[in-house]
């Protein structure tokens, strides 16, 4: 019964990233990479608007407890391979950098926090 949990969660994941992906579309984002995979680690979303470089972390939350949806050591895995990509794009060394996160849960529209941290 766990895997078969673990699945419909991944599966859930997938989805929820594909949802973000199209909401931040319509917000007029551009999508750069997804599931940016460096050595530190992967990111959900890298976008870019304007002249910021956004590196999204997406949840995907049957209940969100806002107080752990990203923890610091995910924060820190992040903030690495957001140093990976941009050293290894030089064309985006210039762009301000921003870090948000993504909230999806099954009944509501997604919750975009930006600068999550």
């Amino acid at each position: 019964m766990q895997k078969n949990h673990k699945i419909k969660a991944y599966k859930f994941g997938l989805i929820a990233e594909v949802f973000a992906r199209l909401y931040l579309r319509i917000k007029f984002y551009k999508i750069l990479a997804k599931r940016y995979k460096s050595p530190f680690g992967e990111i959900d979303i890298i976008a870019k608007k304007n002249n910021q470089i956004i590196f999204i972390e997406v949840k995907a939350r049957e209940n969100i407890d806002l107080m752990d949806f990203i923890s610091a050591r995910q924060q820190r895995r992040i903030n690495k391979s957001a140093e990976y990509f941009i050293s290894s794009k030089p064309k985006y060394r210039n762009y301000n950098i921003r870090f948000d996160a993504i909230i999806m849960n099954r009944y509501f529209w997604p919750k975009h926090f930006i600068s999550y941290w």
